[in-house]
């Protein structure tokens, strides 16, 4: 009985195979052709990082060029009655400038802002890792949006 269980579990899981993200590099009707980074930190180089896919060129798409600026804010939301900080909020603010090929002026400014709240631990190891952990996936976040900016340009 449980080999059948088995079987139809592993038979659901490989038919999915199929599966293609919505905004997929395929689709885009635009094209990256460099990204400059403003202020060179681990923030930035993510994002440009996530916007580097090997896209290819096409004589129909529009070829952008991006400038990516990025704050990183680190505050203490609330302390406990000793002074000791107990929660602690991340604030990323992005700013991409969008140049067209045929100027040099920017066509738009994008602009992009994401925050959490997360809780102080202990073990200062795995807070530093989880704040690592918070900033790539914030990162991600807004180079998704970013796709999805462009792409309504």
């Amino acid at each position: 009985m449980k080999k059948i269980f088995l079987c139809i579990y592993f038979c659901l899981l490989f038919s999915c195979a199929g599966y293609e993200p919505l905004f997929s590099t395929k689709n885009l009707s635009f094209y990256i052709e460099g990204i400059k980074n403003v202020n060179n930190d681990v923030i930035t180089k993510k994002i440009s990082k996530n916007l580097n896919s090997d896209k290819l060129k096409s004589e129909n798409k529009n070829i952008y060029t991006l400038e990516i600026e990025s704050n990183l804010k680190n505050n203490i939301s609330s302390k406990d009655s000793k002074g000791d900080p107990l929660t602690f909020n991340m604030t990323i603010n992005v700013k991409v400038k969008v140049f067209d090929e045929k100027s040099s002026l920017p066509i738009n400014i994008l602009r992009f802002s994401k925050s959490v709240n997360y809780n102080n631990q202990s073990n200062k190891f795995n807070l530093n890792e989880y704040k690592e952990t918070i900033k790539e996936n914030l990162a991600n976040k807004i180079s998704q949006e970013i796709l999805i900016g462009i792409q309504s340009l």
